[in-house]
């Protein structure tokens, strides 16, 4: 919606005065919050984290951050939520690694969220509440985040999208947010299509500005000495709109049935 909003801004001119944006539901590139700010004349852009199952907000921004604060992460862990190690409150969050352990502030994990605000169950669905509710309290999010040491949460993917090419975890965040900053990208999304040698290999779908045209070189170019080499994407495609679920969420896994498909 902010990505449309700032494309909008940008044809008709600044609108008036925003006292405060929030952002929630999807992770914005720093370039976006920038935009936001600039284009939408917004006073003071803000973050949430959260899900249903949380009952809304996990983690959420504070006044008086600094502008890195804003644009990188997610927000403070909220009143009565605390990180695993600090002192005890009527909820703890931690972040674990795939074989369940904790790992240390600023290493990438599994957010999990436990306490007052955690649902009970998937109503009518038992199987499914296991996966992801344990009998210690403690929820899977099924999004990777790294925690700093002063209570900041960033969100690296969601778990089930990062990209193992040829043997290496690859997370479609950095690269995207390196994408969004490019002049003729408005939004893009990396996803991991099958590949006969690595298993995976990169593939940005971007959308663009209007009249705008990239070819898989500008890309290449964008991201060099920017990125790990591995992390460049191989194959690019472009679409006008990306697939989305009723309340505006892209679909990642249409996207790499389309490219597989030969769709896209």
């Amino acid at each position: 919606m902010f990505v449309d909003l700032v494309a909008a801004a940008r044809r008709r001119g600044t609108p008036h005065r925003v006292a405060v944006a929030l952002t929630a539901g999807a992770p914005c590139s720093p370039q976006l919050f920038m935009d936001i700010q600039k284009h939408l004349n917004v006073e003071s852009v803000k973050s949430i984290y959260g899900m249903t199952e949380t009952t809304a907000s996990v983690f959420q921004s504070l006044p008086g951050e600094s502008m890195e604060q804003v644009t990188d992460t997610v927000g403070y862990l909220q009143d009565h939520v605390e990180v695993k190690h600090y002192s005890s409150a009527s909820v703890t969050s931690q972040v674990v690694d795939d074989t369940g352990r904790l790992v240390p502030f600023g290493s990438p994990g599994e957010l999990l969220v436990r306490g007052y605000n955690t649902m009970t169950c998937y109503w009518d669905e038992p199987a499914k509440t296991r996966e992801a509710l344990g009998e210690d309290g403690w929820l899977r999010t099924g999004d990777y985040f790294t925690i700093s040491s002063d209570g900041y949460g960033r969100v690296v993917g969601r778990k089930k999208d990062i990209i193992v090419r040829g043997g290496e975890n690859v997370a479609p965040k950095e690269i995207e947010d390196l994408l969004n900053e490019h002049p003729d990208i408005l939004e893009s999304q990396v996803i991991g299509v099958a590949d006969a040698r690595l298993g995976e290999e990169l593939c940005a779908v971007v959308r663009l500005r209007d009249g705008a045209s990239v070819t898989l070189d500008d890309v290449t170019k964008h991201v060099t000495g920017r990125l790990a080499k591995h992390k460049a994407p191989r194959i690019l495609r472009t679409v006008a709109e990306f697939p989305k679920t009723a309340s505006g969420k892209i679909l990642k896994y249409k996207l790499r049935e389309m490219v597989e498909q030969g769709v896209l």
